[in-house]
């Protein structure tokens, strides 16, 4: 039997392109998966050399501030007792909010997170400068054994630049740590949107004209 596009058919594709054409960012919840999406060349960062003062940690290539009034600066800067990789991590706690800033754009950023939702379930949300806004954790309920039995990953390819990205938490009082960072440009990303929307359109079009051309041959 011959598949011939139905009306019904062509409104489904392009609705379902349409749909995803609205989404600028695609997340991982592991190492590998990221690492296979973002290609080489990203760099790697373990904040073995952060230094921290005030509300901001300071390390190559960009700094880690803290916004609040609940725990900044109290609970927040650099631990040497808690890290995933080396010999340091840097954290803080909600309900404050912490920001990544990099002296660059880019399209690519992962990173291990340990010791979140030990207080109560947490939903980590996390915002980019470009816009978008995606979650790290959600409900998430974990202990405080931070990356030894309670390690996270979050990562994020965005198809529009981005020079920084906020952590914000639903719960307070759970002290989040970050560490084993790889960010910059992705060497194989998601489609743009826009992109995917021309294809629907495409699609759409040739759909239709595949239809007419059939219709006027068996007149």
């Amino acid at each position: 039997m011959r598949f011939r596009p139905t009306t019904f058919t062509l409104i489904l594709v392009a609705g379902a392109l349409a749909i995803t054409a609205t989404a600028a960012s695609v997340t991982y919840t592991t190492d590998a998966s990221f690492a296979a999406a973002a290609g080489g060349g990203l760099t790697s960062e373990g904040f073995e050399t952060a230094v921290a003062g005030g509300t901001t940690v300071t390390f190559p290539g960009g700094t880690f501030s803290c916004t609040g009034s609940s725990f900044c600066p109290s609970f927040f800067g650099v631990s040497t007792q808690f890290h995933d990789t080396g010999s340091q991590s840097i954290f803080f706690a909600t309900p404050d909010t912490a920001t990544f800033t990099f002296g660059s754009a880019i399209t690519a950023f992962g990173i291990a997170i340990g010791g979140a939702g030990d207080v109560a379930p947490i939903t980590l949300g996390a915002h980019l400068s470009n816009g978008d806004n995606v979650n790290a954790l959600t409900n998430y309920t974990g202990t405080f054994d931070v990356f030894g039995g309670n390690r996270q990953y979050f990562g994020v390819i965005s198809t529009i630049p981005f020079t920084s990205i906020t952590f914000t938490g639903s719960n307070s009082g759970d002290g989040i740590f970050f560490d084993t960072m790889k960010y910059g440009t992705a060497q194989s990303s998601v489609p743009e949107p826009g992109s995917i929307g021309l294809l629907a359109t495409g699609l759409a079009g040739l759909i239709i004209g595949a239809r007419r051309m059939r219709s006027r041959s068996i007149r």
